[in-house]
């Protein structure tokens, strides 16, 4: 059954910036301890890097007494300090790996896994009509692009903004027992730059959001084209895919840049005054140092915290960035985690003993609420009975089928199976009633095997493969180069449509199901092919109730009820010679098929 273009329009949410904060800090608790046991450990390293400086200003002032007073230099002491230094340095190294490693390994395994688990079992609950809607790009974009630059950038808050604060703090506290003066000129110009940073990162959201958005289309339009590859090739439409693929680009490049600019211009920012704030210490010191206030290893020693006071500063106007592209792309994947789902009324049961009578009692439905596709449909189908559903493209055949199915609920009327109105039912009770065999065959890439037993899971081999016999697809499966074992690939080009079509039939054979819907089951098989299944169609068909979409009006001329619908009617209905007789719509479009030949 091929999909039915819904023109409905999902309205999205949109959250402000801090309800993303917050739908971003809930997802990451039970990661939480890692993220804890991150922060010990940073906090570990960020002590460790501070005692460098001070045993640099011991040994810059030991030094400095040496030319002074030409006291000699306590060697082992200086043995010591350098030890020390080294051990510092090692240690804090060390430990920043480690908690790069912690980080890594949480987010991957558990935020960017866990999220992508939650976004699948969604798109298994949402309407059909949100997925016949967006582009299957779209949703790959969300589930793979959008989801590790969400985790991306729970790395860079552990790594850099706790990190980075973590380090600033503590950097000032010991800048300031050295001499507040000379702490205060490398702290003073901060509040300043964080504030630049804050109004430029407001300003580059608007733009991350604009580029996930272009970045979605570019997957959509990547899948397309990929998907009709063969199609494209054959209309000499290379040129014009180019051009739309150019225009796509330029525009996913403009958003991208605009992006990247104004996160780029957060960092210089930040340097420009913490190089005020390097000039102002070494001013400062110097007069300070000048007037034995300081001494030189103080002056040294703030200098460096001055430098080391640069690199979280930088980290967290980097991380700012980050973060705002990050609310882009949590935007779009809570746009989607909170999707409507589709309501389940599970107030009745489906029928366990149920026959398949089906009745359409003044059912009406059109898929965007202004346009109907199908209006006062009423019709009764006796348990059993082969029910042809006939009518030029447009008319509405494929979706009396989907509403049957529950892939879309009616917007008038009542559509019951033997007595229960399916609207009550479970939709997997619902749809495990039928059996159903498409125009456009799916299979997965695996064993033919595999593709067969699809329609019922606890199959056996013998069952698998007596439903290959009864669909004629054995024969061919038996030239396979492996038989049953054959891998189709992902594209399934190493079998031909017909052989697929075969496939799908056999699948159907397989599931045995009470009811049967099929939508021109032959259209891709050969002649002689086609004759041999309808025969096998006859017998499988015996006491189910069956609905076959034809376009091909030769196959159906046994049906029990031939529906002809057009423009969303039942202008007529009745057995093939009732329908002859009267001369009508369906004996137009019935003889027209032969015109054609003519």
């Amino acid at each position: 059954m091929s999909k039915s273009p819904s023109k409905t329009t999902n309205k999205k949410k949109e959250y402000s910036a801090w309800r993303t904060v917050g739908k971003l800090l809930r997802d990451i608790k039970p990661i939480a301890w890692a993220i804890a046991l991150a922060g010990v450990v940073c906090i570990g390293s960020v002590f460790l890097s501070v005692i460098a400086p001070e045993v640099v200003s011991r040994i810059t002032d030991m030094i400095y007494d040496y030319g002074e007073t030409r006291v000699p230099i306590d060697m082992q002491r200086m043995l010591e300090l350098c030890l020390i230094l080294l051990a510092a340095y090692g240690g804090a190294a060390l430990l920043s790996a480690s908690r790069v490693l912690l980080t890594t390994n949480i987010t991957s395994r558990y935020f960017t896994k866990g999220l992508r688990i939650r976004i699948s079992d969604k798109l298994q609950r949402l309407p059909v009509s949100y997925i016949d809607s967006t582009p299957n790009g779209e949703l790959l974009s969300r589930m793979m692009n959008d989801v590790s630059n969400m985790s991306n950038t729970i790395y860079v808050i552990i790594d850099t903004l706790i990190d980075g604060l973590v380090r600033i703090v503590i950097i000032t506290y010991f800048m300031y027992s050295i001499h507040w003066v000379l702490a205060t000129a490398v702290v003073v110009l901060v509040p300043l730059s964080i504030a630049l940073a804050a109004v430029i990162s407001a300003k580059s959201e608007k733009s991350w959001n604009e580029y996930r958005k272009v970045n979605g289309d570019m997957y959509a339009f990547i899948e397309e084209d990929f998907t009709g590859f063969d199609t494209v090739k054959a209309f000499n439409l290379e040129e014009r895919q180019k051009k739309i693929c150019d225009e796509i680009s330029e525009t996913y490049r403009a958003k991208m840049h605009r992006g990247y600019y104004l996160a780029g211009l957060i960092q210089p920012i930040i340097a420009f005054t913490n190089n005020i704030a390097y000039v102002a210490v070494c001013i400062a010191g110097g007069i300070l140092a000048s007037n034995k206030v300081v001494s030189v290893g103080d002056v040294v020693e703030i200098i460096l915290f001055a430098k080391m006071f640069a690199g979280p500063l930088e980290s967290i106007a980097n991380g700012m960035g980050s973060i705002q592209h990050t609310l882009a792309c949590a935007n779009r994947v809570y746009n989607l985690l909170e999707m409507p789902e589709m309501v389940e009324n599970t107030e009745n049961s489906a029928p366990d003993e149920g026959k398949g009578c089906v009745v359409f009692d003044h059912v009406s439905f059109s898929y965007d609420k202004v346009n109907p596709i199908i209006k006062d449909l009423t019709v009764t189908v006796k348990a059993g009975q082969k029910v042809a559903i006939v009518g030029p493209t447009g008319g509405g055949k494929t979706t009396i089928v989907n509403l049957l199915m529950r892939f879309y609920d009616v917007d008038s009327g009542t559509i019951t199976v033997d007595g229960v109105d399916v609207s009550t039912m479970d939709r997997g009770e619902l749809r495990g009633m039928f059996g159903m065999v498409l125009q456009d065959t799916w299979l997965f890439n695996g064993t033919v095997y595999d593709n067969i037993a699809y329609g019922k899971a606890d199959a056996t081999r013998e069952e698998v493969i007596e439903a290959a016999k009864k669909a004629h697809a054995d024969h061919f499966i038996s030239t396979l180069p492996q038989g049953y074992d054959t891998v189709i690939n992902e594209e399934s080009t190493n079998i031909s449509s017909g052989q697929k079509q075969l496939l799908t039939i056999a699948r159907s054979y397989l599931a045995n199901r009470k009811m049967l819907i099929l939508d021109e089951a032959t259209s891709n098989v050969d002649t002689r092919t086609e004759i041999l299944i309808q025969q096998a169609m006859d017998e499988l068909l015996q006491g189910r109730t069956s609905f076959v979409i034809a376009h091909r009006l030769s196959t159906i001329v046994n049906a029990d009820i031939i529906l002809v619908v057009n423009n969303g009617e039942v202008v007529e209905q009745g057995t093939h010679r009732e329908l002859m007789e009267r001369n009508g719509f369906y004996t137009k479009i019935y003889n027209s098929q032969y015109e054609l030949l003519k």
